[in-house]
């Protein structure tokens, strides 16, 4: 292993002491290791710092912790918090309970270098993975995190697709300076950290995805999102949470109002009319909103998911003009 920082890796914690030896381990196993590993804890009542600082003092070259006075974040602003103290080449981002497999960082490092001889390096580029899903004790689950939720990773390249839903898990990420450059400071009103740099990546870029799980996604019960099985008993809890989903929806149309306050001079006309269209479903009339989302193919993963997305959209209170 070198101490060369061309490429860093992202690390939020909080609270995860019980989880974090498995993942530090993980990290001393990679098979490609030139990263510099930044680190920040969200106010912590367990061992977790203390185990981060004797992790540093075991690698002094190439572990920095950032101590500040802000506490409870929550993951999202940390892992913005975190994207101000790199400016490496690439940027990786990390999850407290997760395991990486040995060659996580080298097999998304090949991708990102593909794709940059395909589309330039200075093209803003993201690459993410597929998952193995696991257990607290890190006993297999599924070995697919996407096929387990049912999910196309190909349609996250498309950005009428990914306005309505992310298929990107943020602990499976690599992004290059030109998207870090592009994409920070992440909008006040973007869902998650991961959601907006893949909004900006497939606007003014390229999303990249390795077909095969780079990392073993813990199930343990506290998850911040965590990864839910896709079938009968998960469409009625979602049927019967309809004021939560529309909320939901409602968010996704705002970061993509976010979206349009950032960048409406940077974007093509159609890219424009796309994210507008999206944007102001909440002020169109039921009948335009229909319109509106099979002209632009604004539908997420399979049919039930789109029946039900269509069902919301049409419940939505209009919003005044």
């Amino acid at each position: 292993m070198t101490s060369e920082s061309f490429c860093s890796i992202l690390l939020a914690t909080c609270n995860g002491a019980a989880y974090l030896p498995s993942l530090l381990t993980s990290f001393e196993a990679q098979t490609c290791w030139p990263v510099k590993l930044i680190l920040r804890d969200d106010c912590s009542n367990d061992a977790t710092l203390d185990m981060l600082r004797a992790f540093r003092a075991a690698h002094p070259e190439w572990v920095t912790i950032i101590e500040d006075d802000n506490c409870r974040l929550g993951p999202a602003d940390n892992f913005i918090n975190l994207l101000r103290h790199t400016d490496s080449g690439y940027v990786l981002f990390c999850d407290q309970d997760d395991v990486w497999l040995p060659d996580k960082i080298n097999k998304t490092l090949s991708a990102m270098r593909a794709a940059e001889e395909r589309y330039g390096s200075d093209t803003p580029l993201l690459v993410h993975t597929d998952l193995s899903v696991v257990d607290r004790e890190l006993r297999p689950i599924s070995p697919s995190f996407l096929k387990y939720q049912n999910l196309d990773p190909s349609l996250g390249m498309s950005l009428n697709r990914l306005m309505p839903q992310n298929v990107v898990t943020g602990c499976t990420v690599m992004i290059n300076r030109p998207l870090a450059n592009l994409a920070v400071p992440v909008a006040d009103d973007a869902i998650m950290h991961d959601w907006w740099l893949t909004l900006v990546a497939a606007l003014f870029g390229q999303v990249i995805y390795l077909d095969e799980p780079t990392v073993l996604y813990r199930q343990h019960g506290d998850n911040n999102i965590g990864a839910k099985r896709w079938g009968i008993r998960r469409i009625l809890k979602q049927a019967k949470s309809t004021q939560e989903v529309r909320a939901s929806m409602l968010k996704t149309m705002k970061q993509s109002q976010a979206l349009l306050d950032r960048y409406r001079d940077r974007m093509t006309p159609s890219q424009l009319k796309l994210v507008e269209s999206y944007a102001h479903l909440p002020y169109m009339s039921k009948i335009e909103r229909v319109k509106t989302m099979f002209k632009y193919r604004f539908f997420k993963h399979g049919t039930i998911r789109t029946i039900g997305f269509l069902a919301n959209l049409l419940a939505l209170d209009q919003a005044p003009p």
